[in-house]
């Protein structure tokens, strides 16, 4: 009976020692990860109203309370700081203009729907949005225009292959498919800017009439 007795004694305190070295590991991930939030929440907004090429380590360390090593632990450096902006929220923005891009046989519809999901993404995401803007149009040679390069082709290459498709219904885009789709990229930009800025509304008929114009100048 005493060496049961030891033996759930012991089992207990080993329980009890799991569980303690479980909700430390588990707070510290937590931490961490707060951490790395807060710091890549800080880093897009000075990136976003500064510039990538403006903004310091020290500035962002400053802004978001921590120290240069502390930055560098969780990202190695100013550019890893960017790049993981750059997977996180790129990577969202193209899986949302992935699924909008998606060929439906209706090319109003779809239109519709991609300017739809641009803007949603604005709202949700304003900070990223805005950097995403400035990568877009980041001068060529600089390090924030190397970075952004592989974005920026995924966008082209979803846009093309999309005008692509829609030469079904509209023939007369046959061989300018390149020309349409830049053309609409930039306009979508613009848009989902405009509204971000509240000088447009982004209800349903306006959206609907931007859309319909643009289907018209294809048409046309």
């Amino acid at each position: 009976m005493q060496a049961s007795a030891r033996m759930k004694n012991t089992f207990s305190f080993s329980l009890f020692f799991a569980c303690v070295i479980y909700h430390s590991v588990y707070n510290k991930a937590v931490e961490q990860n707060s951490n790395k939030e807060n710091i890549l929440n800080v880093a897009c907004r000075l990136f976003a109203f500064r510039g990538y090429d403006s903004v310091g380590v020290q500035e962002i360390a400053d802004e978001a309370g921590i120290t240069k090593p502390t930055l560098y632990y969780y990202f190695g450096s100013k550019a890893g700081l960017i790049q993981t902006l750059i997977t996180e929220k790129g990577g969202l923005l193209m899986e949302r203009l992935s699924a909008a891009c998606e060929y439906r046989h209706s090319f109003l519809d779809s239109i519709t729907k991609i300017i739809q999901a641009e803007i949603a993404f604005a709202h949700e995401n304003p900070d990223y949005f805005r950097l995403h803007i400035l990568l877009l149009n980041a001068p060529g040679g600089s390090e924030s225009n190397a970075l952004y390069t592989p974005i920026r082709k995924e966008i082209h290459s979803l846009f093309l292959d999309f005008f692509s498709k829609s030469t079904a219904e509209f023939g007369n885009m046959k061989g300018k498919e390149e020309f349409y789709s830049i053309l609409f990229r930039n306009n979508l930009v613009s848009i989902a800017a405009t509204v971000l800025s509240g000088f447009l509304k982004d209800d349903e008929e306006t959206i609907g009439k931007i859309a319909h114009s643009f289907v018209y100048g294809v048409a046309s």
